[in-house]
């Protein structure tokens, strides 16, 4: 009674947040007891058939704090089916300061059977792996998960945070005070310039570092594009970024398919076109833009040329051309951006650390064109 008691709460909780499977939120002010309660009172013994394993050591992320992950992963079968939805709760506990928790769901894939055979046979061998976390300041933490489906399985994990080495962000504005806790994927974005499918990873490094950028660089508006240069293809355009855009753009980025490419983008050559026709368009507005910056992952066209002549027409651009590449691959030939940058007189950054991307930051804010009174 008590056990069924517990998941009926948790189950409540995952309403209260309305979040969609995968999205971390924080456990609303209204909904803190109930998940306090469940965290306390969770069974000891676990009988969902999932792993969790938690990190020991605290690291940099790009919005600058410090985070730590966990890692799940789950045998599909009798007690997991197909389609379950799990939902963790976590709650992360300062040395020296009050609790936070945090609530985070997970959707197991729909599968097909292939025979008739039941679930034992086809589904104990398939294992699905989740992953999350949290971001924090300095300081020492604990932490506990309890992970559990609408069946009333569950499975629970707890680990001491050793400290990070305070060396390694000596130069580094590190935006949460000690004892601060909050989501790992909050790459929100305040809406203020000037002041300070692609993977679920890869999509908080791309927002966490555009995050980073809009809230030190002193732009006064900022005009996004959002585009996927293997497919030529505008995912998002919003003329005047803020705030709400931010969220526009983190769904548009989690409905990316990469399954399929037009016959046009495959054309020899033809990302060439569609790339330097983008740097003209944006170049040659009706309000010309004081800079224009690349960000994004670096790889894409990379060993094929650019040809020097398509640029001429974009060389008399005023605006200043900047290329934030995100982890690029060591050795490998500069890509179509990187190329593009650089026949444009423009500045090539590889971000491979938060470091990096404090530097490069920097040597930003020294060559941007001052913005208007």
């Amino acid at each position: 009674m008590r056990l069924l008691l517990s998941i009926a709460r948790l189950f409540m909780l995952s309403c209260l947040v309305a979040s969609a499977a995968g999205a971390q939120q924080l456990v609303r002010s209204e909904a803190l007891s109930h998940a306090t309660w469940i965290l306390d009172h969770a069974a000891s013994k676990n009988s969902l058939p999932c792993n969790i394993q938690l990190s020991s050591y605290l690291q940099l992320d790009l919005l600058f704090r410090y985070t730590a992950e966990f890692a799940i992963d789950c045998r599909l079968g009798e007690k997991l089916h197909p389609g379950a939805r799990l939902v963790a709760l976590v709650r992360v506990t300062p040395e020296l300061g009050k609790p936070t928790i945090l609530l985070e769901s997970f959707d197991m894939p729909q599968v097909k059977l292939h025979s008739r055979s039941g679930f034992d046979s086809p589904l104990s061998k398939l294992e699905v792996w989740m992953s999350g976390g949290f971001a924090m300041g300095s300081g020492r933490y604990s932490v506990e998960v309890v992970l559990a489906d609408d069946q009333g399985h569950m499975r629970r994990a707890q680990k001491e945070l050793k400290p990070a080495d305070a060396r390694g962000a000596r130069n580094i504005p590190v935006v949460l005070q000690p004892g601060t806790v909050a989501p790992l994927v909050d790459a929100r974005w305040n809406g203020r310039f000037g002041a300070a499918q692609l993977s679920a990873w890869d999509r908080t490094i791309l927002l966490q570092s555009l995050a980073t950028l809009l809230n030190q660089l002193p732009y006064k508006s900022v005009k996004l594009v959002a585009f996927n240069l293997d497919k030529q293809q505008e995912v998002l355009s919003l003329d005047e970024f803020d705030a709400d855009g931010f969220l526009k753009l983190e769904r548009a980025l989690e409905q990316i398919e990469f399954a399929t490419i037009s016959y046009q983008a495959l054309k020899k050559g033809s990302w060439t076109s569609y790339l330097v026709g983008l740097a003209q368009r944006e170049s040659s507005s009706k309000e010309p833009p004081d800079d224009i910056i690349f960000l994004g992952a670096g790889g894409s066209h990379a060993w094929e040329k650019l040809p020097r002549d398509m640029t001429r027409d974009i060389e008399t651009s005023k605006a200043h051309f900047f290329y934030f590449e995100l982890f690029p691959y060591a050795g490998s030939a500069p890509d179509g951006v990187e190329q593009l940058t650089r026949d444009l007189h423009g500045t090539v950054f590889a971000i491979r650390s938060p470091e990096a991307l404090a530097e490069a930051i920097k040597k930003t804010l020294a060559l941007t064109a001052a913005p208007p009174d």
